[in-house]
């Protein structure tokens, strides 16, 4: 787990990488920009549902995600089906303590998706124009 200050040196670093862009670039780059970054509000809503893991899925975690839906479900089964229904309250016990910290963290692990999606971004612009910094667009005085 990152710190914010790494995490914002890390975004920093990228935004930078992103000013370098030409014109058009830049309007590529938004655009699968827009698409892959996740807002911490929507996460912090869905983490409440953590025994589900629908918090993961929006972070596209897909397995993570389904082992949590797949262990609360049995989890649920086991404690309203069954004559001992200790065993469905102590998986789910289980899962909320693995999932706890994702519900206390959640900014750190919506930012550092973010600029993992920033870099992967930046990795899959077309490198047909040169990237020139946005200071050179300018006239001189």
């Amino acid at each position: 787990m990152f710190s914010e200050k790494e995490l914002n040196l890390e975004e920093t670093e990228l935004r930078e990488q992103v000013s370098l862009l030409t014109p058009a670039q830049h309007e590529i780059y938004l655009q699968m920009e827009q698409s892959l970054l996740k807002h911490p509000g929507t996460y912090a809503t869905l983490n409440w549902f953590f025994l589900l893991g629908l918090h993961h899925f929006y972070l596209r975690r897909w397995p993570r995600g389904i082992i949590d839906l797949l262990l609360s479900s049995i989890a649920l089964y086991v404690l309203f089906t069954t004559d001992s229904p200790a065993y469905g309250g102590a998986l789910l016990l289980a899962v909320a303590i693995i999932e706890v910290p994702q519900l206390l963290n959640y900014e750190h692990l919506v930012h550092s998706h973010n600029n993992q999606m920033m870099r992967r971004c930046l990795r899959r612009i077309p490198k047909s124009a040169p990237a020139t910094p946005a200071a050179a667009d300018k006239p001189e005085r």
